[in-house]
């Protein structure tokens, strides 16, 4: 599994660009969100079901040896808790005033509401329960017919 998840790490951050994000209070520097098919431009399109890869950069300005994720997309006033796989680190523990990256597989559930706009925020904790990382991200929901109608229109527009 681990493999599977650096193999994953490599594939996003060659593929994928930080998408516009708020920092909900981050003790540490965050400098990019990189969610696998969100580019720069909002909403960032999340597809029911699927596993999305999330890769985060940041700075640490102190050590952290353990870390643990609350993601929740809120939907219509509606908050689900979103199933992360465990993070994987490019240095574990996360050391002091060293440039760190995290990478996560995100189920997003497919009990939401379709077409609809919400956020996404995701939280990290330490192993004190401090919050080391927190950021949110302006999403829409849609289902995977949706997705492959839009790619398959935007193959169409970018041949043209």
């Amino acid at each position: 599994m681990l493999g599977v998840l650096i193999l994953v790490s490599v594939w996003v951050l060659s593929h994928s660009s930080s998408v516009v994000f708020e920092d909900c209070g981050s003790a540490y520097d965050l400098r990019a969100v990189e969610i696998h098919g969100c580019g720069t431009r909002l909403p960032c399109l999340i597809t029911l079901g699927e596993r999305v890869p999330v890769n985060i950069r940041f700075h640490a300005g102190f050590e952290s040896r353990n870390l643990n994720h609350e993601v929740v997309i809120n939907i219509n006033y509606v908050n689900l808790r979103t199933q992360v796989t465990p993070e994987t680190c490019v240095q574990c523990p996360v050391t002091t005033n060293n440039d760190n990256s995290m990478t996560s597989l995100m189920i997003v559930p497919t009990s939401m509401a379709l077409n609809q706009r919400g956020h996404l925020q995701w939280r990290v904790f330490n192993e004190h329960s401090q919050q080391v990382l927190c950021y949110s991200v302006l999403v829409q929901t849609q289902n995977q017919l949706q997705k492959l109608l839009r790619q398959s229109l935007s193959n169409d527009t970018s041949n043209t």
